[in-house]
């Protein structure tokens, strides 16, 4: 299980997303505002992961707190129809931002805290060639929401996506 029992709220924009940068938030509404109609639901800041320490080195709350501290924390998990999004957002979407969307899938794995079928994602403003390619290869689905500069590609079916 994750640090935390994941909270899971509706997709609403807020302007408050826990443990989410500024500049993630304002990619991150964008995001919301072309798909919440798909959401199920979302859960912020879910902690996987982390470091458990010994019981004589302090009471729950602390035990847990420095589990937190030390824990993989992902930006978003997104309840879809079928499967679960494990979220990445990022400005310009780099390869640590495909090394996060991988890693993050493979801690909520271990961690177990859903039957549904995870998915790395990743929402960007933007993605070079070689960042696209590299999604494609490993089975990460991107999603570009551009900024008032720049508009985003078509966005993916989504109905086409599938998870392992």
């Amino acid at each position: 299980m994750p640090v935390y029992e994941p909270l899971v709220v509706r997709p609403v924009k807020s302007g408050h997303y826990p443990h989410m940068a500024k500049h993630d938030a304002v990619i991150w509404e964008r995001f919301l505002a072309q798909y919440t109609p798909r959401i199920a639901g979302v859960a912020y800041d879910v902690a996987l992961g982390g470091m458990v320490i010994d019981s004589a080195l302090g009471d729950e709350a602390t035990r847990l707190g420095w589990q937190y501290e030390t824990a993989l924390k992902v930006d978003a998990m997104v309840l879809m129809e079928r499967d679960c999004w494990i979220v990445e957002v990022r400005p310009r979407a780099n390869v640590s931002s495909v090394g996060s969307a991988l890693c993050y899938v493979e801690a909520a794995k271990r961690d177990g805290f859903t039957t549904r079928p995870l998915l790395p994602v990743i929402v960007t403003d933007s993605a070079s060639p070689d960042i696209q390619f590299c999604c494609a290869q490993l089975g990460v689905l991107l999603i570009q929401v551009g900024t008032a500069e720049i508009p985003a590609p078509v966005p993916p079916d989504l109905d086409s996506v599938r998870t392992p």
